[in-house]
């Protein structure tokens, strides 16, 4: 049931805000090919002119050819089959309403459509605008093979959708990130304060921060002796003191001591993350979860994994369907299976009707184990 971000960080290793667990990306490219885009476009960063705008089709709204001088404008890249852009869709609605009168122009250019021909991804996004009616109330476009996506998107080497660029009332490109983030910069834009120097000094610290835990990152996936293994934990134990505040440092080390280092160093290094976050229920179920279904589990790794999920099931006042389920699970692997039962039972009956199908496995698992005894 439970599905945590660890697997997906430790694979790309990305630095990101915290917003970000709650507004993801979704990558379209793999790394590599994404590099190789990258640098067959001109580099494109904060402070820079905006590329030209080559769109295939306009879908709705009065047509953007250029960026004309005063106005700002924001240019988003979304798709269809993109759950994320589509749960934006209000947002951005939303600010073209309360900017439609201060000189803002939201552009919304689907790319990276996925049927086979220009034809048929312009029918696909105009009957997926024309069904949205006023709940997308802003300008729509559709890339042709690949001009958009290559001048703004791979040229500012992103990746992931959606994604989203300010453009300033000089032609410049302001701040670029995720459009779930972009409220304050755009206000800010707009008013005159942003500050785009700081903003860009901060993206390139982002940037180097990021290309050394990249580096980190491919020394822990190719470690493969204990030595290696050492130099890996030691290469990301640097970039938490260099990054205090980096959870999903902190998240990927513990994994890690739990996969490849030991129970009991994972639960001493566990233990000093949850006791700095004693008040934070999804952070100490994340981490009963990841140590109660480990392999490796042993008494001492049970012990931990049920005492802070109790912690998280306290937090939550008895009432969070998905810290049940923990508290289930480590009540099973300790060999309290009745306590699992009438803990998961509990669970789904606070659950939603999906939730509840997703939660059904283990309570199954439980009862069957039950009847063995």
């Amino acid at each position: 049931m439970h599905k945590h971000l660890l697997s997906t960080i430790l694979a790309a290793a990305c630095i990101a805000p915290a917003t970000a667990q709650t507004t993801p990306l979704i990558p379209v490219l793999p790394l590599a090919a994404a590099q190789e885009s990258a640098e067959a476009a001109k580099p494109l960063t904060v402070g820079d002119k905006a590329p030209p705008i080559k769109v295939g089709t306009w879908v709705k709204g009065e047509p953007v050819t250029s960026f004309a001088d005063g106005q700002v404008y924001v240019m988003e890249f979304w798709a269809t089959w993109c759950g994320p852009c589509i749960r934006g869709i209000p947002h951005l609605t939303e600010l073209q309403k309360n900017y439609k009168d201060k000189g803002v122009t939201i552009v919304g250019t689907a790319i990276w459509q996925r049927e086979p021909t220009q034809e048929d991804r312009v029918a696909t996004v105009t009957g997926f605008v024309d069904q949205q009616g006023d709940k997308m109330d802003y300008t729509i476009a559709v890339d042709d093979e690949r001009s958009m996506s290559e001048s703004w998107m791979m040229a500012a080497g992103r990746n992931g959708i959606p994604s989203a660029f300010i453009v300033g009332k000089d032609g410049t490109v302001e701040w670029i990130g995720h459009p779930a983030t972009m409220d304050d910069p755009l206000e800010k834009i707009v008013d005159g304060s942003w500050d785009r120097d700081a903003f860009a000094a901060a993206e390139a610290e982002r940037a180097r921060q990021q290309q050394e835990i990249n580096r980190v990152m491919t020394m822990l996936r190719s470690a493969d002796t204990a030595e290696e293994r050492l130099e890996a934990m030691k290469g990301l134990n640097g970039l938490i003191e260099k990054m205090p505040d980096n959870v999903n440092m902190k998240m990927i080390k513990y994994e890690y001591l739990i996969d490849h280092m030991s129970i009991a160093s994972a639960v001493k290094f566990g233990d000093q993350v949850a006791k700095a976050n004693w008040d934070d229920q999804m952070m100490l179920n994340s981490l009963s979860w990841m140590m109660v279904i480990s392999d490796k589990l042993d008494d001492q790794g049970k012990d931990f994994a049920l005492r802070i999920a109790q912690r998280a099931d306290e937090l939550t006042d008895n009432s969070d369907p998905m810290v049940l389920d923990t508290v289930a699970r480590c009540w099973f692997v300790k060999g309290d299976v009745q306590k699992a039962i009438e803990t998961q039972k509990k669970a789904i009956e606070l659950a939603d009707e999906d939730m509840a199908k997703q939660l059904q496995p283990a309570l199954k698992e439980y009862e069957e184990a039950q009847d063995k005894i």
